[in-house]
């Protein structure tokens, strides 16, 4: 792991939409050569996106497993939807860790609308693991602030 490179909460962020989207494996440069981040497209894009105020960051928390003691930063990326389009539409229906969740069938990129009602069904009735919902939740709670209600 190259920690001079790959140890950045943004950069970690890319990685993940990386492999979880766009099917890449694992991208931490344990396997490869050091990841040339201001080489990399996707990397690119979405830093630009975020100068360009089309993509907001945000922390929510810090989650910590009771059983296990183990931390996880839980972060949330608000995207346009143009954005969204153009970086993931050749977004994966399947990954290394599942199914890219959305409606009915639809294409990946199309998702679950960001409504009570989903949120609420994805919190009470779909398997998630308890930082996503922890991510969930949390957006859902602070929404006018990230969607700049």
């Amino acid at each position: 792991w190259d920690r001079r490179c790959d140890f950045d909460l943004w950069r970690n962020i890319v990685r993940e939409y990386s492999e979880e989207l766009l099917g890449t494996p694992e991208h931490d440069g344990t396997r490869t050569q050091p990841i040339d981040y201001e080489g990399w497209p996707l990397f690119q894009q979405l830093t630009q996106a975020r100068s360009d105020g089309t993509a907001y960051t945000a922390v929510l928390g810090i989650g910590l497993d009771a059983l296990t003691l183990a931390a996880t930063i839980l972060t949330v990326v608000v995207l346009d939807d143009d954005v969204f389009t153009q970086v993931f539409g050749d977004a994966v229906r399947l990954n290394d860790e599942g199914e890219i969740v959305n409606v009915a069938g639809g294409a990946p990129i199309d998702g679950v609308p960001f409504t009570e009602e989903n949120v609420t069904r994805m919190l009470t009735a779909e398997p998630m693991a308890s930082p996503g919902a922890a991510c969930l939740s949390l957006a859902w709670q602070h929404r006018d602030h990230l969607l700049g209600l």
